[in-house]
């Protein structure tokens, strides 16, 4: 189950005020499309069910829409089924917006773009990205280096053992973690959370990344290359 945001419900029935006009990606084809219910179907005085088929794919989608909030009075009303197959957010995309809003924007509009499979427009809004990231991270003096240079040129001037030197200063026998290693009864939950999250973080930097790339490497490089309009394949 997915959560519809109330910004996607266009009209509502007058009586009960379920949502009647929804619009939304569908979460087969991945289109934009305007989803008209009929009728709802209210079950225990709980939950109210409706199914509409997508007009672009024909397929029918469920919608749950909760009507009883006294156990969980904060929770969203309306949920679709099933979620949709598209990408979501990357995690650590509020890093991204606080370094600088219109690349968060950008990101936000490649991620779109794709799950509107509309491909090209997705590829160069990833190079708009990655550019204005390069441009941001080297400041303006070298916005007019290509892409390839502008990354061999971070790779020189960012310092990615920083992060490691911050968690040995930390785990040291005279570091914030490293004092607590020697009487385990002074550990808290906070501190556990904290020595979990950095664990996590490490695997994620020293394992899980080069593990994901080297993976991507040999699909981009077994890919079947693409032909140029034009062209014809012999």
């Amino acid at each position: 189950m997915k959560i519809v945001d109330v910004t996607k419900v266009r009209s509502r029935f007058s009586v009960a005020g379920h949502p009647q006009v929804i619009e939304m990606l569908c979460p087969h084809c991945l289109k934009e499309a305007s989803f008209t219910i009929k009728a709802w179907s209210q079950h225990a005085g709980r939950v109210a069910a409706a199914e509409s088929p997508c007009p672009r794919c024909n397929i029918a989608v469920l919608f749950l829409n909760m009507v009883d909030h006294r156990d969980s009075p904060g929770e969203p009303t309306l949920y679709v089924h099933p979620d949709p197959v598209g990408r979501t957010q990357m995690v650590g995309t509020d890093y991204l917006r606080h370094l600088s809003a219109p690349l968060g924007r950008t990101y936000e509009s490649a991620l779109k773009h794709y799950n509107q499979g509309e491909w090209g427009t997705t590829a160069l809004t990833v190079r708009h990205l990655l550019e204005g990231l390069a441009t941001r991270l080297l400041t303006d003096a070298h916005r007019s280096d290509t892409l390839p240079t502008q990354l061999q040129t971070l790779s020189e001037r960012v310092d990615l053992a920083a992060p490691l030197d911050d968690i040995a200063e930390m785990l040291a026998p005279s570091g914030i973690f490293g004092r607590q290693f020697s009487d385990e009864t002074t550990m808290d939950q906070n501190t556990a959370q904290q020595l979990l999250e950095l664990a996590e973080q490490m695997v994620a930097y020293l394992v899980v990344l080069p593990g994901t790339m080297a993976e991507l490497k040999d699909r981009i490089a077994s890919a079947p290359v693409p032909l140029r309009r034009g062209m014809t394949s012999r």
